[in-house]
């Protein structure tokens, strides 16, 4: 399979068997998740609109709950942050984030520049083709 070749590379070339960390975290993931996402949920805001309104001002201040106040913005990365730590143990340490930045930087050059292969070996394929359908 595609990810024992790949282990079997990293192995060849010293580095860490990377496709099988990945899918174990995804596994992982997706077993944590699977009692959430296997179920159909019904959420009222029933409960969190009466308690608002017997609320004082002072109280409202202080224990603010109110969704319309949450910055999207920032909640998700921090979601997202949280989930990775305490959900997957992932380590979320500066160098460890550093190196994942540097990992998607060089496979976003790798990207890019089999982009520009695939489109320059379809242009020297077709361009032959293109310059005979042009009438002369």
């Amino acid at each position: 399979s595609t990810q024992s070749t790949g282990d079997g590379l990293c192995y060849v070339t010293g580095k860490k068997a990377m496709l099988l960390r990945a899918y174990d975290k995804i596994h992982k993931a997706s077993k944590t998740f699977t009692f959430f996402t296997r179920r159909e949920w019904t959420w009222t805001d029933d409960n969190c609109n009466m308690l608002m309104s017997k609320m004082s001002d002072v109280d409202k201040r202080l224990y603010n709950f109110n969704v319309s106040d949450i910055v999207w913005e920032e909640y998700y990365p921090n979601y997202f942050r949280g989930t990775k730590r305490y959900i997957l143990k992932e380590d979320m340490s500066p160098a460890k984030l550093e190196e994942a930045r540097a990992t998607q930087a060089r496979w976003n050059v790798i990207s890019n520049v089999a982009i520009l292969v695939f489109i320059a070996t379809l242009l020297y394929f077709l361009y032959p083709v293109l310059v005979s359908l042009t009438p002369s």
